[in-house]
């Protein structure tokens, strides 16, 4: 019985085919990985796709929840010894209870031990204490998306954080820093015998996953082990053909970063001049008087955040684009039944209105997702919706757009750190065609409703003519608001 046999290495527990290395054949390097896990309290692992970081982290995950007897006693009775798995959104959550599940039930000692629920394994194991009394040990593993507010109180003996790089780095609830700052409380009682493992793909030379792997790679990190892997020193027998193929596709640099685990700043980005760009000073305001406004949305009421955008067009300037409020709206409610996701469209759709509301915006412009509902709730407001079919070459095209506006300055915007890290987000296949990475729960949303609103205003700007007044305007607003466009 597991319980009789104490506590047992990782290296060990995946290469025994009763435990850990029962319903996978773990290859080579990442054995290595496991036995320097094992060594380790602080693990950064920067390894290339498709290389198998989420079954490591399953197979961590559960180790720490089976197999580390003299950890429950450190409990007091009744609490449970969690090992917490964060990840940038809940579909990767799931995904990774589910992976640790299917080890688990590969396992002859350990799967009569486990209930299953959506985002968390529960164990009750038999131990012994030292003076031969026995007690059941309750132990969990809880997958948890990136959201700081909600992953305080737990006692966990493992930290798994997985595909750090990719989660929100603008400051925000699910941000890396957040989530970091949040979570490593969690092992304090556990002190040096808890594990901590960050495994992500690079991505840039920015945030906390590239400060903590360069500090370990230092020796900075107490305890701490820094391990670089490409996708070719993982996977023993990927096909040479097409890794090649993915490099033609992605371009060098982006290639050396998703399969060599390198950290290239800019690799990929679309946007790759955004720091030398000039921002203004915060949103124009509602109630400037020389500005024809705009809502653009890139809808969403389940998954991913509802981006809106509101844009103007000069009166004084007709081919220049200003900004004005952004938002990234999470919908709120359940969605469960028929009513609760008509509730919950309502409810978020309100939320968007009294946003650009203050704007008067002579019109609403949206992608196709959602669009009837978009039309109905806004057409009682008495606003006209147009929508426009965003999907492969038309969407690189908007974002082509968008970047041509903002390279000859006829775009004018504002720093909004959602918004900006959105752009920084979206990646080049290639000289011409983009696509979107989902982290946390964002699929580049704000980015996407600016480049719908752009080429929107872009494709009308030549039928527009404006007046020039021959007083102009004081740039004073609503009493004490200036106007951060100075040249007006």
């Amino acid at each position: 019985m597991l319980a009789e046999r104490g506590s047992v290495p990782l290296g060990r527990a995946v290469r025994d085919r009763r435990l850990l290395g029962a319903a996978i054949d773990w290859w080579v390097e990442q054995l290595r990985i496991f036995d320097l896990i094992e060594a380790h309290r602080t693990t950064v692992l920067a390894i290339g796709r498709q290389s198998g970081k989420s079954s490591i982290a399953a197979a961590v995950a559960v180790w720490d929840a089976t197999c580390r007897p003299a950890l429950d006693l450190a409990m007091a009775p009744g609490r449970v010894r969690y090992a917490l798995v964060a990840c940038p959104g809940q579909e990767q959550g799931r995904e990774l209870v589910e992976l640790a599940e299917a080890i688990v039930d590969g396992s002859p000692a350990l799967r009569r031990l486990v209930s299953v629920r959506a985002d968390r394994l529960d164990f009750r194991i038999p131990r012994t204490r030292p003076d031969g009394s026995e007690f059941e040990a309750r132990t969990a593993i809880r997958a948890l998306p990136a959201n700081s507010r909600t992953v305080r109180g737990v006692s966990a003996s493992a930290l798994i954080y997985d595909e750090f790089a990719h989660f929100g780095d603008s400051g925000g609830p699910g941000s890396d820093d957040r989530m970091w700052t949040a979570l490593q409380p969690a092992a304090r009682v556990f002190g040096a015998q808890s594990k901590v493992v960050v495994c992500s793909t690079p991505s840039g030379t920015s945030g906390r996953f590239f400060q903590l792997f360069e500090s370990a790679d230092a020796g900075l990190l107490p305890s701490g082990c820094a391990v670089r892997a490409a996708t070719a020193d993982v996977v023993p027998d990927v096909d040479p053909e097409w890794l090649e193929s993915q490099r033609g596709e992605l371009g060098q640099a982006l290639f050396e970063q998703e399969y060599e685990a390198r950290f290239v700043s800019g690799a990929g980005s679309f946007f790759d001049d955004l720091d030398s760009l000039e921002f203004e000073a915060g949103p124009v305001p509602p109630g400037d008087p020389r500005t024809d406004w705009v809502a653009a949305l890139d809808p969403a009421f389940h998954g991913d955040r509802f981006g809106v955008v509101l844009l103007g067009q000069s009166r004084l300037a007709g081919d220049e684009i200003v900004v004005g409020a952004v938002a990234a709206i999470e919908p709120v409610g359940n969605a469960r039944s028929f009513d609760q996701r008509r509730a919950r469209e309502d409810s978020t759709l309100a939320a968007v209105w009294d946003l650009i509301e203050p704007y008067r915006p002579s019109r609403v412009v949206t992608d196709q997702h959602q669009s009837s509902a978009i039309e109905s709730y806004f057409g009682r407001q008495g606003i006209r919706v147009e929508t426009t079919h965003l999907s492969g070459p038309t969407q690189t095209a908007a974002f082509v757009t968008l970047r041509s506006r903002l390279a000859d300055g006829s775009l004018r915007l504002w720093r909004d750190p959602a918004l900006i890290e959105d752009l920084r987000r979206v990646r080049a296949r290639d000289s011409e065609s983009i696509f979107l990475p989902r982290y946390g729960n964002s699929h580049c949303d704000l980015a996407s409703a600016l480049a719908l609103g752009v080429t929107v205003l872009s494709q009308r700007r030549s039928k527009r003519a404006y007046a020039v007044p021959t007083v102009p305007p004081t740039g004073v607003f609503d009493g004490d608001w200036v106007n951060p466009i100075d040249r007006w």
